[in-house]
C-alpha cells in the first residue's frame, strides 16, 4: 500500500477495504510492502525528535536523549509493533468463530495493520515533541483507527452490521488490554536499565 492509499483509506474506508479485501494479500506481503516500512515512522520519527530537537514541559529547559538510549528504544518500540499486530490478529482469528466469521490469519493481519493507519502516519509528530499537539494528533489518530476497525470488520470477516460491530467491539477491548500490557512490559524493561538516558 503507498502512501496515497493510506490516506485513501482514512477518507473513502469503504471502498478502499473492498479494494484490499478483494487483493487477498499473504501475511508476508503486508508485512514486506506495507508494515515494515509504516510501522518504522513512529520509532524513526521519535528517534529524531528526542535526540536532535528535545522538548520541554512550560518554561523548563530542553531535554533529550542520548543517541544510544534512543535508538534502544526506537529499535524495541519497532519490533514491538511488528508483534503486537501479528498478536492481536491471532486473537482476532481465536474470537472470529464467535461471530460466525472465517477469517485467514491473513485477514486479520490485513484488518488491524490497515486500521493502524491513522496512528503510523501521526506518529511523524514524534519528530517535533511538542506535547499538547502530540496529544491532540493522538488521540484524533485513534479515534480514526477506531472507526476504521469499525468500517473493515464487515468487509473483511464477511459478516453483517450487528456481529460486526460486537466483534469490533470485542477488537478494541482486546487491544486496549495489550496496551496495557505492553505498558506493564515497558516499566519491567526500564527497571532492567532500559530506562531512557537524559544528556
Amino acid at each position: 500500500m503507498s502512501l496515497t492509499n493510506a490516506i485513501a483509506l482514512m477518507y473513502e474506508p469503504n471502498k478502499e477495504w473492498s479494494n484490499i479485501s478483494e487483493k487477498k494479500q499473504s501475511i508476508s506481503h503486508i508485512y514486506l510492502t506495507f508494515l515494515i516500512f509504516f510501522a518504522a515512522i513512529p520509532p524513526v520519527s521519535a528517534f529524531i525528535g528526542s535526540t536532535y530537537v528535545g522538548w520541554q514541559v512550560g518554561s523548563g529547559n530542553v531535554h533529550t536523549l542520548t543517541e544510544m538510549s534512543a535508538l534502544l528504544l526506537s529499535v524495541s518500540a519497532y519490533i514491538a509493533i511488528l508483534v503486537a499486530v501479528f498478536v492481536l490478529s491471532l486473537f482476532i482469528r481465536w474470537m472470529a468463530i464467535t461471530y460466525g466469521a472465517n477469517p485467514t490469519l491473513a485477514q486479520c493481519v490485513n484488518l488491524i495493520a490497515y486500521s493502524f493507519t491513522p496512528l503510523f502516519l501521526a506518529g511523524f509528530l514524534g519528530a517535533f515533541p511538542i506535547l499538547w499537539l502530540d496529544m491532540l494528533i493522538s488521540l484524533i489518530a485513534i479515534g480514526m483507527s477506531i472507526r476504521l476497525l469499525f468500517k473493515g470488520v464487515p468487509l473483511l470477516m464477511n459478516i453483517n452490521e450487528e456481529k460486526a460491530f460486537l466483534f469490533s467491539s470485542s477488537i478494541l477491548t482486546v487491544s486496549m488490554v495489550s496496551l496495557v500490557g505492553m505498558l506493564a512490559i515497558t516499566v519491567i524493561f526500564w527497571g532492567s536499565g532500559m530506562a531512557p538516558v537524559f544528556q
